[in-house]
């Protein structure tokens, strides 16, 4: 079977890199960071079950750990296996890593609190992120967050190379976020205005 598009320049990068930071082609470690913490300013995490799609070599749960934030098990899935492999060896205390692409198999969603997206909706058509959230905001019990290059920048589009990620229509994901529930929170100046993250959660249920 041949590799989806979206994962394609990840399979070529480990083809470089092998399983490391560079093959999942953050620009830089600062970047990378200043979107966990858009997650956790938002978001607490304590005692909760998280579920990492997209998780590369762990570091979202390294960072949850070195911020002593004390989740109850983290699962973390990606599906290039290099990744999962170099995650493993890192032997993060209540996490686990597993192969396995969610786009394809989406029974891989087992139910979690709280599903995190980062980066992974890059190398996406906008089309084919709005179905995953569709599907993770379903299977969770709490909520959702994610982030994207946000195309309400106010940068020229003719004077940088995103590739192979693209910038995706923010006001469509807002819009389709306030379709699935009406507590919806944005963020989108912690780099600046080039990236945006949005958390959507659940109703709780009157009692």
């Amino acid at each position: 079977m041949s590799t989806p598009k979206y994962l394609q320049p990840y399979e070529n990068a480990v083809g470089l890199h092998g399983g490391t930071f560079e093959a999942m082609l953050w620009r830089t470690r600062e970047g990378q960071e200043l979107r966990f913490k858009a997650f956790t300013d938002e978001i607490d995490f304590s005692e909760k079950t998280i579920l990492d799609v997209g998780c590369g070599i762990g570091d979202f749960a390294a960072f949850l750990i070195r911020s002593n934030i004390p989740f109850r098990s983290f699962l973390g899935i990606d599906a290039i296996d290099e990744m999962v492999q170099s995650a493993n060896e890192r032997q993060l205390e209540n996490c686990t890593f597993t192969t396995g692409d969610v786009v394809v198999d989406t029974r891989l969603l087992e139910q979690s609190e709280w599903y995190i997206f980062s980066g992974t909706l890059n190398a996406m058509q906008q089309s084919e992120a709005i179905t995953l959230i569709d599907q993770a905001f379903k299977a969770c019990s709490v909520g959702v967050a994610f982030n994207f290059l946000s195309n309400q920048s106010w940068r020229n589009p003719e004077s940088e190379d995103l590739s192979p990620a693209s910038r995706f229509d923010t006001i469509e994901l807002l819009t389709h976020a306030f379709t699935l529930t009406p507590l919806v929170s944005f963020s989108q100046e912690y780099l600046g205005g080039h990236d945006a993250t949005i958390v959507i959660r659940k109703q709780e249920v009157s009692q």
